[in-house]
């Protein structure tokens, strides 16, 4: 199924991100010198590598998919053998991350830190403000909440 798995390119990182971020196509074009069509081109290439990427996690870590926009990086989920609601993100800086949403001591974890540089790292990714002093388990909770408002995935 998962042939070839491949990250997308530093410049389609770049043009992905950017596209997220609402740029237009013709800015990201004139500011990387190439054309339109190109950046149109590389995004399709960036998204289709990034939802083979989430969709292989979501595979190996046994996660069922509810959600997935390959545009935002993003794919909602349930993993039953941890009981949690489970996020699957892609970011050019961190790659590809999984969070479990779950009540945890994050102050006797000893990746504590690395939860909190992952979760930072995702709301600048996605212009967004994240309390420095909240724990790991709560900011991304409160982080993904904030992600499927803007994605209008919210139950009405």
């Amino acid at each position: 199924m998962f042939t070839t798995l491949r990250y997308p390119t530093k410049r389609q990182g770049i043009i992905w991100l950017r596209r997220r971020q609402k740029e237009r196509p013709s800015e990201i074009a004139k500011d990387l010198k190439v054309s339109r069509p190109f950046v149109t081109m590389e995004q399709k290439r960036a998204e289709t590598r990034i939802k083979n990427l989430i969709e292989h996690a979501a595979s190996v870590n046994r996660v069922k998919i509810k959600r997935l926009s390959a545009r935002y990086g993003i794919a909602e989920g349930y993993c039953h053998a941890n009981d949690s609601q489970t996020y699957i993100t892609y970011s050019p800086k961190i790659g590809v991350l999984n969070w479990y949403i779950h009540r945890g001591n994050c102050g006797t974890c000893d990746i504590e830190s690395q939860c909190k540089k992952a979760l930072h790292t995702l709301a600048e990714e996605w212009e967004t403000h994240a309390p420095p002093d909240m724990p790991p388990t709560e900011l991304g909770e409160y982080l993904f909440n904030i992600i499927r408002r803007r994605l209008k995935w919210d139950k009405k």
